[in-house]
């Protein structure tokens, strides 16, 4: 039997892997600060992800791994000018740091196993987002941090997946930091967490370097790559900057 450890699986998209993934027989190991509702994983673990002598005694607790997937992450809605020191080195305690140490320390276990790592990242990596900056920063940073990964661990046998999803149902916009009120898009529905998490099971699975749900997400990456005053302009519109 495969093993997973997920981390983020009180809920979301962190939950909707687990469950994928036990429906396909693997034996998943949920990591987070509290336990999740419900028999989510097989094996739950309470860690501090930002705290490294607890990510030291969770890597020392960890036999066969064959699949680490770093999903816990906090989002942001604030400026720049607005988001504190504080705030900040948080959400990038959680969104970067946690996963880069916690794959550092899971690397030996991997590299036995000759398995595989999974990234979530978010479109936000690469398409800028006014008042959500330091999450397109985080999350940036995490897509950086595992496209080149792969490379590093190609001749161990380790596999590195970034997955990007857009606007997923995730009760993402509860659990972030700054004072902004994400402002009512109408028209633009978010897709479910069951749905990204089946078809990162099937990525892992063909052997995908990347992964962009939904795929439609493609086409305004790229509008956007050539056309960065179109996405500046809505921007301002949307969270009303030209009226500040």
């Amino acid at each position: 039997m495969k093993r997973a450890l997920i981390t983020g699986v009180s809920g979301g998209l962190g939950a909707a892997m687990a469950w994928e993934f036990r429906r396909h027989g693997w034996f998943v190991t949920g990591v987070c600060r509290t336990a999740p509702a419900g028999d989510v994983c097989d094996e739950f673990i309470i860690c501090d992800l930002t705290d490294p002598a607890a990510v030291s005694r969770l890597a020392e607790s960890v036999g066969t791994l064959d699949l680490l997937i770093n999903n816990a992450g906090i989002g942001s809605y604030a400026s720049w000018e607005e988001l504190d020191e504080a705030s900040l080195r948080r959400l990038m305690e959680i969104d970067f740091f946690a996963p880069v140490a916690l794959t550092k320390a899971l690397l030996p276990a991997l590299a036995r196993s000759r398995g595989a790592v999974i990234n979530i990242s978010s479109v936000a990596a690469v398409v800028p987002v006014a008042c959500m900056g330091a999450y397109n920063a985080a999350k940036a940073a995490i897509a950086m941090f595992s496209e080149s990964l792969r490379p590093e661990l190609h001749s161990r046998g380790i596999r590195v997946l970034t997955v990007m999803p857009g606007r997923i149902d995730t009760g993402f916009s509860k659990r972030a930091v700054g004072g902004r009120t994400v402002p009512d898009t109408p028209g633009r529905t978010a897709s479910s967490a069951d749905g990204l998490a089946r078809q990162v099971y099937r990525a892992l699975m063909w052997h995908r370097r990347r992964l962009i749900y939904p795929a439609w997400y493609v086409a305004p990456i790229a509008f956007i790559r050539h056309f960065p005053a179109v996405n500046e302009y809505f921007n301002r519109k949307l969270w009303g900057l030209n009226r500040e």
